[in-house]
């Protein structure tokens, strides 16, 4: 599967238009797909990759479809002009795919819905280094801090160990704006994207509380998804508290795990707010206590468009609350566990931070697409025990055996294919 997968990028990658009228020396899609390769293979630094083509070059070629990496400054350079949207085409290849449109109707929820999970995260930060994109922070010691976030979003499921990449959007500085960008304006433009990567899909956003208002839920209205949404604060629960004390929240009481009473109360036709008295809400609260000890373990509130029924409310709390996944299987692992997020690979002059941290957003989209659909895969990680043992057997082997396909390398782990060593 990966293979496949890497062949299809490699496609979408050479049809992408080079920015340099002369000189061009390195292809493009060289440059583009040697950064991939980096990441895919969790390379700490551009040096550390450049510096291990030689021993990697025949594989680069096959898998990676690499002819020639250029220095790690040279990538810099050839990267920097690259417009981040451009790498949108890679990832609608990777969603036409009949395989991987098969993996995204099997994670429907809530009778067809694809659930995508949408946040932002800072990825570059420095008191020094800047370009003309860099959103500028002022502390109250006088120190200036530039730094780059993106808002990312990823098809995510409850129970589901993987999740799948969209797109990000780069949250930075626009040409000419004497501004900083912010979370909500790219999240935004995230979202006719959103609707480019997965047309034909039924859409459900899941969102934090930044996103419980008129602006944003006629954003997402004019793209024709629906949301839920937590919220905090504001005139939704000022009704949903007066409901209650009257009575009027509709209610539902099970038992999860044995030890866990778990009580969801909803209303519906709640007016947002004030300023968007036009806008009517769908609104459920939820606890769970540990019947053991009387302590309550979990808490949230929502707002939705959709329809709320008894039938539907424990899968609709497990729906909303996989939002986090965007958080702790998606962000922390790019910055914890291998992809190395907010290591500095290159900043630039232009769009190069950016550029940078959507192939890795792709390299990772790769990354959970083999993870759930290649059972060659799924037995090599099993006997690696670990995943962070895997990707260090990955790229070990990567090194020094000569492969045709990553399947050789996974086949080898897992114990399927022996290497045969001369006396």
């Amino acid at each position: 599967m990966f293979d496949y997968l890497v062949s299809k990028v490699h496609e979408a990658v050479c049809q992408m238009a080079d920015h340099r009228k002369t000189d061009r020396g390195h292809d493009l899609s060289d440059v583009v797909m040697s950064a991939f390769a980096m990441f895919s293979l969790k390379d700490p630094s551009l040096l550390a990759f450049k510096n291990s083509y030689e021993a990697r070059q025949e594989n680069l070629g096959q898998v990676f479809k690499v002819k020639e990496v250029p220095s790690d400054n040279g990538l810099r350079k050839i990267l920097d002009p690259v417009n981040p949207i451009s790498l949108l085409p890679c990832f609608e290849a990777l969603y036409r795919e009949p395989g991987v449109e098969e993996v995204v109707r099997g994670r429907q929820c809530l009778g067809g819905f694809v659930a995508v999970a949408a946040d932002g995260t800072e990825h570059f930060c420095s008191n020094h280094t800047n370009c003309p994109h860099c959103l500028v922070r002022n502390l109250k010691n006088g120190e200036v801090q530039y730094y780059h976030q993106m808002v990312g979003a990823c098809i995510v499921r409850p129970n589901e160990r993987t999740v799948l990449p969209v797109f990000a959007e780069p949250i930075t500085r626009r040409d000419g704006a004497t501004k900083n960008d912010c979370e909500y304006n790219a999240f935004e433009r995230l979202l006719p994207i959103m609707e480019q990567v997965l047309p034909g899909h039924k859409k459900l956003v899941l969102l934090d509380g930044l996103f419980a208002d008129g602006p944003a839920i006629r954003a997402i209205r004019d793209v024709r998804m629906d949301f839920i949404t937590v919220i905090k604060e504001g005139y939704v629960l000022v009704q949903a508290a007066r409901l209650e004390e009257s009575g009027h929240l509709e209610g539902f009481t099970w038992t999860k795990n044995h030890h866990f009473r778990c009580t969801a109360k909803w209303a519906h036709g709640l007016v947002l707010n004030g300023a968007n008295q036009d806008i009517s809400v769908n609104y459920l609260q939820y606890e769970e206590v540990d019947t053991r000890s009387g302590k309550t373990v979990y808490a949230s509130k929502w707002v939705t468009s959709l329809e709320i029924r008894e039938d539907i409310v424990p899968e609709f709390v497990s729906v909303a609350r996989s939002k986090w996944k965007i958080e702790n299987e998606t962000f922390n692992v790019l910055k914890n566990h291998g992809y190395n997020l907010e290591h500095n690979y290159g900043h630039g002059k232009s769009f190069l931070s950016s550029v940078l941290a959507i192939l890795m957003f792709l390299a990772f989209l790769v990354d959970q697409l083999t993870e759930a659909t290649d059972g060659l895969f799924q037995k090599a990680l099993k006997a690696a025990k670990t995943m962070r043992d895997m990707r260090q057997k990955v790229r070990v082997l990567f090194d020094i055996i000569p492969c045709m396909s990553m399947n050789v390398i996974y086949g080898i782990i897992a114990r399927d294919l022996k290497l045969g060593l001369s006396p």
